[in-house]
């Protein structure tokens, strides 16, 4: 980060090493092979309801930022979110093509899933600290998960690869994540970064977001490997709801 907003570097450090996120065991068993591969699929299915509706928070965090000028990155985020418009670089469809590499699993077979509470309150988490929270607290909590899922990219990329359920020039999704979440995070806290230095209020509200967002994230992956063995399917066949994403 640029040397006005170190401080906001420190702080994400703080709090990370805290956590020691990157040692849940979501990541440590699928890097040392006691991860079953089918309860790994399962687990991503359920990951996938979060990416499709990440970047609804996104959008409304957006229109409450108060300058333009300010706002500019992360709607150009929502748009990047959305492949710019071709629906083929769209993250819903990369990770769509991610799981039927990883496992032939269909659109059909994820609107098969129900969706586990353990991300619904993820989700609900964010458009909630999004839409009725600062807009300060809301920019910390989706710039460390844009900067977490950056080195979780890496962690679960690397790991598909060493068990062999994939290799280099078919894995999808998480190659790109590694590097273009490194920026999204970045323009979340560049939008910051002045206020971060001129008052303590604003420190406040932003180290709670920091926080908030690092917890929530963390947590997920721990329940998420926790539950990986639960499978439960809807008797229905209407779409999900709008609170869990459709897939394209």
């Amino acid at each position: 980060m640029k040397e006005c907003d170190m401080s906001i570097s420190q702080k994400i450090t703080e709090i990370l090493n805290d956590l020691n996120y990157l040692e849940n065991a979501y990541f440590t068993n699928l890097e040392n092979g006691h991860f079953d591969k089918n309860d790994f699929i399962e687990t991503q299915i359920q990951f996938y309801f979060a990416v499709t509706f990440f970047s609804r928070p996104m959008a409304a965090l957006a229109a409450k930022i108060p300058l333009p000028k300010m706002r500019l990155e992360i709607v150009r985020n929502v748009w990047e979110e959305h492949g710019e418009g071709n629906f083929k670089n769209a993250h819903a469809h990369t990770f769509e093509e991610l799981l039927k590499r990883l496992g032939n699993v269909s659109v059909e077979d994820i609107q098969k899933r129900a969706l586990w509470p353990e991300v619904r309150l993820f989700n609900t988490a964010l458009i909630g600290i999004s839409v009725l929270d600062d807009y300060m607290t809301g920019i910390g909590v989706m710039g460390i998960i844009e900067h977490m899922f950056s080195s979780i990219s890496h962690k679960i990329g690397t790991g598909i690869i060493k068990r062999g359920w994939l290799n280099e020039q078919t894995i999808i999704h998480y190659g790109v994540h590694e590097k273009l979440d490194v920026k999204h995070s970045q323009d979340f806290f560049d939008i910051v970064a002045g206020a971060y230095q001129t008052s303590a209020e604003n420190k406040y509200y932003i180290d709670q977001g920091i926080w908030l967002g690092a917890t929530l994230f963390h947590s997920m992956y721990q329940q998420l490997y926790e539950h990986r063995k639960r499978r439960i399917f809807r008797d229905i066949t209407t779409p999900h709801s709008r609170a869990e994403g459709i897939p394209c």
